[in-house]
């Protein structure tokens, strides 16, 4: 558990809370990940299986039970007071796809807001035993041991990383285009796990589109934590009412120069 010195006093309550849902998630997705899966496709064209349904379920009833009074946004059941001020924010398995195909890219996101804005962040990865932990105002963990990105003050030399090449059309795809050939390298298909690794030092920028808060918010707090910066497409910070395009980058000289690229 991460050792804060927060303004806000129950946040190692917290801290040890979101690890709770963590494990519990990932106590499920390692035994389901040893039998194949049947995804179904829900009415905005993305897939779901039983088992994201099985942690969200888990994972709200936890939450009701030990803090009645707070929100949950997950990806599969409707919210639940959302105005509170504290509000968790689930994703239980992002990158689903990958999940079906036994690739393991795929994890669960939980983010603690308060105020609409988030504090924590965990992003676990069941398939290899990784867990990413930050909090406001202090360094991100891996495993318990601290992480950094690593400096890249130069865009051409930069790895970017983005999930689904699929997900651009017109001019979001034209957008990823030039960002791609101001780069060095691209990399595809990481879901969480490329987020992790900019928190990490490995990749340089991440950029998606077509996203919802839960698929991004967990990562805020890790990626700020280890240094980075994360924001929407216009240079703001992610909340609960921010829109469906981010981007992250280990260096802010980068992500500064990549915005610039996202404006035209």
């Amino acid at each position: 558990m991460s050792e804060c010195m927060p303004k806000i006093p129950e946040i190692k309550e917290f801290l040890t809370f979101a690890e709770e849902l963590a494990n519990a998630s990932r106590a499920i997705l390692v035994e389901a990940a040893h039998g194949s899966q049947i995804g179904e496709m829900k009415s905005d064209g993305s897939p779901v299986t039983h088992i994201d349904q099985a942690v969200e379920e888990r994972l709200r009833h936890m939450i009701a039970g030990r803090y009645a009074d707070h929100g949950v946004f997950g990806e599969e059941y409707s919210d639940a007071n959302t105005v509170e001020d504290y509000t968790w924010v689930l994703d239980p398995i992002d990158g689903t796809l990958s999940f079906l195909g036994g690739l393991p890219v795929y994890g669960t996101l939980i983010a603690l807001l308060h105020g609409g804005v988030p504090m924590i962040g965990v992003i676990d990865m069941p398939a290899t035993a990784e867990r990413w932990v930050g909090c406001t105002e202090t360094t991100t963990l891996r495993n318990g041991a601290p992480v950094r990105t690593r400096p890249c003050q130069d865009l051409a030399q930069a790895m970017l990383s983005t999930s689904n090449i699929d997900f651009y059309d017109g001019n979001d795809r034209t957008t990823l285009e030039r960002l791609k050939a101001a780069t060095r390298w691209t990399v595809y298909g990481g879901s969480c796990m490329a987020y992790a690794q900019i928190a990490s030092g490995r990749i340089d920028v991440g950029i998606d589109v077509t996203f919802d808060v839960f698929d991004y918010l967990a990562l805020a707090p890790i990626i700020e934590g280890a240094g980075g910066v994360i924001t929407d497409w216009q240079g703001a910070s992610l909340t609960l009412a921010s829109g469906d395009r981010f981007i992250a980058a280990g260096d802010a000289r980068i992500h500064g120069a990549a915005l610039q690229i996202l404006a035209g």
